[in-house]
């Protein structure tokens, strides 16, 4: 059984206050990164993937992480359960330790 839509999807960055989003709210992967971008003060570093060192990851329903964008946009927004922002050091972090610098995204969603 698929679990039900969540619209309401947890924004997470280390050392910042999280907030919720309403996905639902947004028609594409450009308007959802400009406006998370102007929540977290970011903009600039998550509106274009390739041209910066931030970015933005999710967990689906199967505890999955994924880059956002990944998948077709209506996919995403039926899966997401979580979204985190990271930092350069953190990516860096994560591609040398693993996982474990989102812990605690996926134990929130």
């Amino acid at each position: 059984m698929k679990p039900p839509v969540r619209t309401y999807t947890k924004v997470q960055k280390q050392g910042s206050v999280g907030r919720s989003i309403d996905v639902t709210g947004f028609r594409d992967y450009h308007e959802l990164r400009s406006a998370i971008a102007c929540m977290f003060g970011l903009q600039g570093k998550l509106e274009h993937p390739g041209s910066s060192d931030w970015k933005l990851v999710y967990v689906d329903y199967e505890n999955d992480v994924l880059l956002v964008g990944d998948d077709p946009w209506e996919e995403f927004i039926n899966c997401v359960r979580c979204i985190r922002i990271l930092s350069p050091s953190e990516v860096q972090q994560m591609s040398e330790n693993g996982m474990h610098v989102l812990n605690d995204c996926i134990q929130a969603a």
